[in-house]
């Protein structure tokens, strides 16, 4: 009997230990995407500029976010897949270390403008977008030149 009563004293002491140690841990693939986590569908680019819209919806053009990495993918593969490094603040998006995704020949580090990346609603190497609403399926971005519209996957 004393022996049961004192692994419940050791196991009481354990368990409330371990998960304040588990919980307090920050680790590389924690989730900073929030609301913005998962697979982005590319469906409509507004070009605030010239005021035109192009239509994207039959496109294959995916926004994928998860931890702290942005993948930019047309699922067709005859496009190049980029990768991104993001922050979130407030509602603020910036992308960042943009890499050409290669996993056959190695991820190439971008360190000028790529003319692909506009396919991508991209327009400049590092951009910021105002996070207009991220609500019901919906995300909408806004560069200042160009409104990305995405749905859902």
């Amino acid at each position: 009997m004393n022996q049961k009563m004192n692994r419940t004293k050791v196991l009481s002491f354990v368990f409330p230990l371990l998960a304040l140690l588990f919980s307090s841990c920050s680790l590389e693939t924690d989730n900073d995407a929030g609301r913005m986590e998962g697979m982005w569908h590319l469906v409509r680019i507004d070009d605030l500029t010239a005021g035109t819209t192009e239509d994207m919806s039959s496109k294959t053009v995916f926004w994928s976010f998860q931890a702290r990495l942005l993948q930019l993918e047309e699922k067709k593969g005859t496009h190049s897949s980029y990768l991104y490094r993001f922050s979130i603040d407030g509602d603020r998006l910036t992308l960042s270390s943009p890499y050409l995704y290669d996993r056959e020949n190695g991820d190439r580090p971008l360190s000028v403008y790529e003319p692909a990346l506009a396919f991508f609603g991209i327009r400049t190497l590092v951009p910021a977008f105002r996070i207009e609403r991220v609500r019901k399926g919906e995300m909408v971005l806004n560069d200042g030149s160009a409104r990305l519209c995405f749905d859902k996957f």
